[in-house]
């Protein structure tokens, strides 16, 4: 199965993720990179609010056409319990080219499955396979498990 990773990060977590995934399982990867950027603790603030409101932004256009994959998995922050806005923006510019779907998350603290459900919702599909890492999860390495069982759901 063709699949791309797609996935924004605003503090290099997600980042890491999506990179460990790219390796498990040998697919092509892309960062959405936004025209604004969201530094510091105004980037905060701002991201939370407009996530909370389902906003979209200004994204830079992707290398790779969407319709030459079979599977596409998006990785995204939890910001206000949602999607980031970046990663909602990509879904929206390619919402007639996905083709099946998983997903993944990273957060602080809470929000996991609710962003989860926040990206089926938005796409109108169930994932094939979803998982969320905590800050937690990271510090103590346990993500890599969760990366071998997606893996292993998306192969």
């Amino acid at each position: 199965m063709k699949t791309l990773l797609v996935y924004y990060s605003r503090t290099g977590n997600t980042r890491m993720i999506a990179n460990t995934i790219s390796e498990s399982i040998k697919c092509d990867i892309e960062e959405i990179v936004e025209k604004d950027k969201r530094k510091g603790i105004i980037g905060y603030i701002k991201s939370g609010y407009q996530a909370s409101r389902g906003k979209v932004d200004h994204i830079e256009d992707s290398k790779y056409e969407l319709s030459g994959y079979d599977l596409l998995i998006i990785g995204t922050p939890v910001w206000a319990g949602k999607m980031s806005v970046p990663v909602r923006t990509y879904l929206k510019k390619n919402m007639n080219k996905i083709p099946l779907l998983a997903c993944f998350c990273t957060c602080g603290g809470s929000g996991i499955e609710k962003t989860i459900e926040n990206i089926g919702s938005y796409v109108n599909t169930t994932p094939l396979a979803s998982f969320g890492v905590k800050s937690s999860d990271i510090k103590d390495g346990t993500y890599n498990n969760m990366i071998e069982k997606f893996a292993l759901e998306v192969i």
